[in-house]
């Protein structure tokens, strides 16, 4: 299922391939999963004379039951979605874990326990 990603870049240009690179990489942080509803990347320069040649990249992935954010700084626009994919996915990896661990605690308490039943010697067994 393709994820609706939205592109906010403050008046910068990206190339078609990072858009391409970026839709492919939301696609795989979703496939075989339907936790992820929606993205949005943000990418802006940052304002000041110390910061003129820098950047900054916001991934927000809209996700169930909490909203995941990466983020980064960097000089290259391309590095710095790289890095904020990359923070987005360890945080990802980390809420899918707990939200397995939940699963299996609440199944966990649902074990079915075959009952023993005991006999007597001289107790009469059927069977089939």
């Amino acid at each position: 299922m393709a994820i609706n990603v939205e592109l906010h870049l403050d008046h910068l240009q990206i190339s078609e391939d990072s858009k391409n690179w970026i839709n492919d990489r939301i696609n795989h942080l979703e496939n075989g999963h339907h936790d992820i509803t929606g993205a949005y990347l943000s990418v802006k320069q940052l304002s000041g004379k110390p910061t003129v040649n820098k950047y900054e990249v916001k991934l927000l992935l809209y996700h169930k039951p909490e909203n995941i954010v990466g983020s980064d700084k960097s000089e290259s626009i391309p590095e710095a979605i790289q890095s904020a994919f990359a923070a987005a996915e360890r945080q990802l990896k980390r809420a899918r874990t707990a939200t397995k661990d939940r699963r299996k605690r609440a199944q966990g308490s649902k074990v079915f326990v075959e009952p023993v039943i005991e006999t007597e010697p001289g107790d009469l067994l059927l069977e089939d």
